[in-house]
Order: structure tokens, then sequence, then C-alpha cells
């Protein structure tokens, strides 16, 4: 199984980008060009639907060992015995999640230095900071940040942060080029036509940085 600090693409369960395909093989597909943590992320699926959808992604990602991370929903994760839960900022706070989730991991979104802070301060186990660049995938998204932004999290977080938003293989190089070697990408990914070949690529960038 990956560690935190090995993670350096954070890709997503298809969501709204599945447009026909299977989901499972979209997933297979991102681990097999070199997905490090897949989340399952479906924000408009009914729940039953994605409890199915997670536990074929659980299994998977046990078979491949990347870690497998539930958006939002701390009842999912506990029933698919996920390893982690992603909570934004209007979810359940970290407190309340923790007695729930022990020493699973639980990763934060934030757009601010102050929230980032209060994800350090709460002991999140990772910080995902954005939107780094305009992103579709949100209707209502939080302004864009800077990279230098991104930087001085980096900085004085213990935990690794985690860049988000916007991100593709037309602008990834000027993180990189930075030395910002863990992104999150829904997206660029899910919109390929060849998603194992588009993942591998941006890999590939990721590992110079």
């Amino acid at each position: 199984m990956k560690s935190l600090q090995d993670v350096r693409l954070y890709c997503f369960s298809p969501g709204d980008f599945l447009m026909g395909r299977d989901p499972i093989e979209m997933v297979t597909a991102q681990i097999k060009g070199g997905a490090d943590v897949i989340q399952l992320r479906e924000k408009n699926l009914p729940k039953r639907e994605a409890l199915e959808l997670g536990l074929a992604i659980r299994d998977l990602a046990k078979q491949t060992g990347v870690l497998f991370i539930v958006n939002d929903e701390l009842d999912l994760a506990l029933i698919l015995e996920a390893d982690g839960v992603h909570l934004g900022q209007d979810d359940i706070p970290i407190k309340f999640a923790r007695p729930l989730l022990k020493d699973k991991i639980i990763g934060i979104s934030t757009h601010s230095l102050d929230q980032a802070q209060e994800a350090i301060d709460s002991g999140a186990d990772y910080i995902g900071i954005g939107p780094v660049f305009k992103t579709e995938t949100k209707i209502k998204a939080d302004p864009v940040i800077s990279i230098e932004l991104i930087l001085k999290v980096k900085g004085l977080s213990p935990v690794p942060v985690i860049a988000i938003g916007g991100i593709g293989e037309d602008n990834i190089d000027l993180l990189v080029d930075r030395g910002i070697k863990q992104v999150a990408i829904i997206s660029d990914i899910l919109c390929s036509k060849d998603i194992e070949a588009k993942t591998r690529a941006l890999k590939e960038k990721l590992k110079g940085a």
C-alpha cells in the first residue's frame, strides 16, 4: 500500500465525466497509468449505487496497492473500509470525524492560508489546496489561488500538500518547475479518449518534480 508521502498523482472515480463508459474500466486505466490514489467522488449518484461502485473500486485498489479515499461521506468511508476520507470546508470537522475514523487518513480541501493552517492544527493527514487554475469541475468554484500560496503552505505544513483545480497536461509544468510534485487531476484525465495514456503522461511529468 502506498504512503501519502509517496503520492504524486491523485485520481478520481468518473462522476459526471462517465459519458456512457464503464466506470471500473476508467478507474483501472488510471491505475495502469500510474495513479497513486483513487477517490470515490460521486456527488450525483444515489448512495446505494455509490456504495456498489465503491465496493468494486475498493477491491481494485487493494489488489493494486493504491490508496482508496472516499469524498465527503463518512458513512460510506466506514462501510467500505476505505483508507480514508476527504472532507470539504462545509463537511463534518476533523474533531468529529477522527474518533470514528481513528487512524484512517483524513484529507481536507482548503482555499486559503488560514484554512490550511486550521487543517494542520486540526490534525489533517494531508491538505488539498486550490483551485490552482480555473476549473469547470465545480459549479461554484472558489477563486483561483497563486502558486506562491501553495509553496507557502508547503513550507509550513508537516503533512503532504496536494494541489488541485484545473491542472492538466498543458499547465502541469508550471507546478513541476516550482517543485510542486503532488497534484490531483480530474477532468483532463477523465475526459481523455485514452485515460491510461493521459494518466501516464502526467505521472511522468511529476516524476521529474
